[in-house]
């Protein structure tokens, strides 16, 4: 059902760090959301959306992932307004998506990632900083 995620609540009650956190070499069969990070986690909506994760994330690699996603939206890097991603990585990933609105697509955040390899999906169409 899910692929590879990395979560943080917004409005976090303290800061906190995620690093070192590397994806290689995974398969996926019609997953949800196969590549994610998620600093706007908020289930049930029983959180303030509006203050930014606390949480720094940095050195993150999703290499040689491949395989089928079960929605459009194939990579969603969304990092904190507050505490921007660094040092992300997406190398050599190939995710296709074969339902009605086209092919498989990825969106970015408060991030610049490093891209490398083949990356068979526009990578970061939708981007902001």
């Amino acid at each position: 059902m899910n692929g590879v995620r990395v979560k943080t609540w917004p409005a976090s009650p303290s800061a906190g760090i995620a690093r070192d956190l590397h994806f290689e070499n995974i398969v996926m069969n019609n997953v949800s959301t196969p590549v994610l990070i998620d600093q706007e986690y908020c289930p049930y909506n029983e959180c303030d959306k509006q203050v930014p994760s606390r949480v720094k994330i940095s050195n993150v690699s999703f290499k040689d992932i491949r395989g089928t996603s079960a929605s459009q939206l194939a990579v969603q890097i969304k990092c904190s307004k507050g505490n921007p991603c660094e040092n992300v990585e997406l190398s050599n990933i190939n995710l296709g998506y074969h339902g009605k609105n086209g092919s498989a697509t990825s969106e970015c955040a408060n991030v610049k990632p490093k891209l490398t390899g083949h990356l068979f999906l526009p990578a970061c169409k939708v981007s902001s900083t």
